[in-house]
């Protein structure tokens, strides 16, 4: 099975991307509804007496039920994701989001190394600084993660 990863798109995060971003997340996320593939949403929680600063981006298109909790840069250090993508047998994940040299870098390198078919949707990651472009990238491609640029 295939879905897509939207990964911490949340009100406290978007100013500090350009304003279009959101609309190509979800452009994004009706392409993968009109493919019948379920969208999961992974959201930073922070530490547990700010987690209600942390809700997801205004805008932002919920089209499912699936929205997991994270303390970690990682999604898999959300253990209900990962018990989530075992029981729907996932072997691909398409990842956009944020930030593109952290929480999505280390997403996508931990999925790779867990066995999953990864692909990162440029156009709908967004980083702060370059380091995203000069080092993460290269680090993705050369772990075999498929970076989607169209």
């Amino acid at each position: 099975m295939e879905i897509l990863l939207v990964i911490d798109m949340q009100q406290k995060y978007m100013d500090n991307y350009e304003p279009d971003l959101l609309d190509r997340v979800n452009v994004r996320i009706h392409e993968a509804v009109d493919a019948g593939m379920p969208v999961v949403y992974v959201r930073n929680v922070g530490k547990l007496e700010n987690e209600e600063k942390y809700v997801l981006a205004e805008g932002l298109d919920v089209v499912s039920e699936y929205v997991f909790a994270k303390r970690w840069p990682s999604a898999f250090f959300s253990e209900e994701f990962v018990q989530f993508i075992e029981r729907m047998q996932v072997d691909t994940i398409n990842m956009v989001g944020v930030d593109g040299r952290c929480c999505v870098a280390r997403s996508a390198l931990d999925a790779k190394k867990r066995g999953y078919v990864v692909r990162l949707y440029l156009d709908s990651v967004a980083a702060t600084n370059d380091n995203f472009y000069i080092k993460k990238l290269p680090e993705m491609q050369e772990a075999g993660i498929e970076i989607v640029s169209d």
